[in-house]
């Protein structure tokens, strides 16, 4: 078998642009499970958010929360993920770092990539969807202990620099390649490289791929009722879009698969601002890469 493409993500948990990836990311580890492999480095989007914060409000009249608002919602439209932006703003009063949940996240890495991933998803949703300050070390480590993580072991790596460390290192990598805005992508695979700086949606994504195996094929999956099923048991909850994304289909299309488990009490929808999230009543969340890979239905 071929080496597979190495996929590095340059993000930071509070960035909504890298929240509007994720169909992307759960397309990619569904359907290339063998053939792509994920990482993930933490850039920290704002060291000082004083300034911006600042600019906003002059910008606005002092109603920067009127800006953000504005701005959380534009992003959302565009990219399709549910976004819960008013309860973004209430939780909002005393941040002025995104590094703070960059270096939990690294917390969270220090005990296993798969651990790693699973808590940065769970830290997005708590920001994205609920609106939960993850600049704040309750949270953090509430979030730790939803996912499964051991909390002392988190705590721990906070306190003692070692989580730190590992974010300046990925803040070095970062500054050597250039890389200061969120997300940005470098994909790798034999000599071949290629940067892609921005969001875009999954299949412009996945013809850069191609671009650097024109051989890449998804593994095969149904667009029907029990795989939505079977995604949603073992992710807990989905974006209609990243159904959409999963199956390859329209998000009218994941629509329709959804109301239909819904009418069977299969799934619940979970209005989210403007758009929607369907959760299992089995749950089981912070699913693992691993488990998606072993257990998604063809």
């Amino acid at each position: 078998m071929d080496a597979p493409i190495r996929v590095t993500w340059y993000t930071d948990p509070h960035n909504i642009w890298c929240w509007g990836f994720e169909p992307t990311i759960r397309r990619l580890e569904v359907r290339y499970p063998d053939t792509v492999e994920i990482e993930t480095r933490q850039g920290g989007l704002f060291e000082d958010f004083s300034p911006v914060r600042e600019q906003w409000a002059r910008m606005s009249g002092g109603r920067w929360k009127d800006s953000v608002r504005a701005f959380f919602e534009a992003v959302s439209s565009q990219h399709r993920m549910p976004m819960a932006a008013d309860a973004m703003i209430d939780s909002s009063d005393d941040f002025d770092s995104t590094w703070p949940a960059c270096i939990a996240a690294k917390a969270a890495d220090l005990q296993g990539a798969d651990q790693g991933w699973r808590y940065l998803r769970r830290l997005r949703e708590a920001w994205c969807l609920a609106g939960r300050g993850i600049h704040r070390k309750d949270v953090q480590a509430t979030v730790a202990k939803e996912t499964g993580l051991d909390v002392e072991a988190f705590a721990r790596a906070l306190e003692d620099g070692s989580a730190n460390d590992a974010f300046q290192r990925d803040r070095d990598e970062c500054q050597a390649l250039g890389i200061s805005g969120f997300p940005t992508f470098v994909i790798r695979r034999g000599d071949e490289t290629r940067h892609v700086d921005g969001w875009r949606p999954w299949d412009g994504f996945e013809e850069i791929l191609r671009d650097v195996d024109p051989h890449l094929e998804a593994a095969s999956l149904k667009a029907d009722e029990d795989t939505a099923k079977g995604l949603l048991q073992r992710y807990g909850s989905l974006a209609t879009c990243e159904l959409a994304a999963i199956l390859g289909t329209t998000d009218d299309d994941a629509e329709i698969l959804l109301e239909e488990l819904e009418g069977r009490d299969d799934v619940v929808r979970r209005p989210v601002g403007r758009g929607l999230m369907w959760e299992s009543p089995t749950a089981r969340h912070g699913t693992s890469k691993a488990d998606i890979a072993s257990r998604t239905p063809t």
